[in-house]
């Protein structure tokens, strides 16, 4: 029997019945074949089905992901000899593995080092690539750098990672080494410090956009260097560091901003780059300079185009320097311009500016009337109060300032206070229960000794009292906008009627405070 020359593809089946009104859509054969774009697509989350066979499409992440060129790239920069001199960690495994035999030295996990590759990217284990692919990718681009093994069993987890890291259980058949691995131990980097690391780092600017990675980074510089006599390194480049914005935050994934501070594995390196590619610009080079820089090179066309410049890194830090100083010098001169003027008079002007002060009344304050949006004066801030303690314990301690005073006792308007608050504020009936107030509590300061304390103790040496103060301008019209309109225009009137000398004749009703024996009752119609 023939096979039929169309693919089978199978109905969704549910549960619940079939569906009416549908019917199966047999594709043809050429559209089964995958295009080019569907296989770039194919290492991003696709769309998810529900159970209802509708496509619910998903945004297509924002982390890029590598091809087989910059896979490699990542994995050989992570096995550097920056990277082994940075990387306790890396140092300490390979130093323990290059003790074993010939044919076992220097081999690592490869699972290890794509880790330590990816994890430098910020990449989630979703966007890591397989260690098939990266076994790909290094023999096809980097085989002159990395060897590449396959085991027949995998190697122990218990030796690499500890029974409650999740890495235990990711530990791959696969294991690579660097193809010197005899003279790692025997690397002069091995020693090295910061300083010896920076003068083999230059800083490049203007960096092409399509080279905005790090492993686009690393194809510029080495395209740049291809033709040079000191390229043929190893591992011509060490590291690539992207300078971070001041706002980014430690799990943001670097981004290229065009400038980079690219570290070489030589110095020679460093002065072909700044020689080639100095700093005062503009730079056109020969076709017959012996570094190699000719035009039919893509990159040097592309350099050429944008700009592209080094600079050694002591230069770029004194730069950098420089620069921080003068933002700072911005940002002082800026503040200095919303102060006022520090106006410094010599004695005598200062005798006669105080003899007219003397004679000058005081400036009235805000008054209060009808027409007023809330009550002038009238708010008091309170702190250091009792964890524990309520609104009636502190109505009553707040009370206790008016007992010997000539103002009426019963000024505490509202206690606005929420519990488990170490502050609250005062509505008081007028100004000058709020001056009474503040001036009892800074003359006699007390503290409360527990939360129902309405009394109040003297503190002491080590103890915090209370502390009162009257809130004025903008905080004070920000506090009563948020006051609703009808208890805004209450106090309004009984701060006017204690200005006037006149006492409200009756307390306003409230819901709670209308009784039923102040209800009118009904009359009951008998007939």
């Amino acid at each position: 029997m023939a096979s039929p020359s169309f693919a089978f593809i199978p109905r969704n089946i549910h549960k619940g019945g079939k569906q009416q009104g549908t019917s199966a859509h047999v594709p043809s054969s050429h559209s089964l074949e995958p295009t080019p774009g569907i296989e770039r697509e194919s290492a991003y989350p696709g769309p998810s089905v529900n159970d209802r066979g509708k496509w619910k499409v998903s945004e297509a992440p924002a982390k890029p992901v590598y091809n087989e060129k910059d896979i490699s790239i990542l994995v050989v920069l992570a096995f550097s000899d920056y990277a082994l001199w940075l990387d306790s960690d890396l140092r300490r495994k390979t130093e323990e593995s290059l003790q074993n035999e010939e044919h076992d030295a220097g081999f690592l996990p490869l699972s290890y080092l794509i880790r330590r590759a990816f994890g430098r990217e910020n990449l989630g284990q979703e966007y890591m690539p397989t260690e098939a692919n990266t076994v790909k990718a290094i023999r096809t681009y980097a085989s002159d750098v990395l060897e590449v093994r396959m085991l027949v069993s995998a190697p122990s987890a218990s030796a690499w990672y500890p029974s409650w890291k999740p890495e235990r259980s990711s530990v791959g058949g696969y294991e690579v080494r660097r193809k010197d691995w005899t003279t790692l131990l025997d690397s002069s980097t091995r020693e090295f410090t910061r300083g010896q690391w920076d003068d083999r780092t230059i800083y490049m600017e203007n960096i092409p956009a399509q080279y905005h990675t790090t492993p686009g980074i690393i194809r510029f510089a080495q395209g740049l260097l291809s033709h040079c006599p000191g390229s043929s390194a190893l591992i011509p480049i060490q590291n690539v560091t992207l300078p971070p914005h001041h706002l980014d935050k430690t799990e943001d994934r670097p981004k290229c901003k065009g400038f980079a501070l690219v570290t070489l594995c030589n110095a020679e390196l460093c002065q072909i780059f700044l020689e080639s590619w100095p700093w005062t610009w503009p730079f056109q080079p020969s076709e017959s300079d012996d570094s190699g820089l000719v035009e039919d090179n893509l990159e040097t066309k592309e350099a050429l185009k944008f700009g592209f410049r080094t600079l050694s890194k002591a230069c770029w830090d004194k730069l950098n320097q420089e620069y921080l100083a003068y933002r700072q010098k911005l940002i002082n001169e800026l503040a200095d311009t919303n102060e006022p003027p520090d106006i410094s008079p010599n004695s005598d002007t200062r005798d006669v500016a105080d003899d007219i002060l003397e004679d000058t009344p005081a400036p009235p304050r805000n008054v209060t009337t009808t027409h007023s949006p809330y009550p002038f004066g009238c708010l008091v801030f309170a702190r250091n109060l009792h964890l524990e303690t309520n609104k009636t314990t502190l109505r009553a301690l707040f009370a206790t300032a008016f007992e010997s005073s000539p103002v009426d006792p019963a000024g505490i308007d509202y206690v606005d206070f929420n519990k488990g608050m170490d502050s609250c504020y005062l509505r008081l009936a007028s100004p000058d229960h709020a001056r009474v107030l503040v001036d009892r509590f800074s003359s006699q300061p007390v503290m409360q000794s527990h939360g129902l304390d309405d009394i109040g103790k003297t503190p002491g040496a080590s103890q915090n009292p209370i502390t009162t103060e009257i809130i004025e301008g903008k905080k004070e019209e920000l506090y009563w906008e948020k006051v609703p309109e009808k208890v805004r225009r209450q106090a309004v009137e009984k701060a006017v009627k204690a200005v006037n000398g006149k006492q409200p004749s009756a307390p306003p009703h409230t819901a709670q405070g209308y009784s039923k024996e102040s209800r009118p009752r009904k009359r009951r119609n008998r007939g």
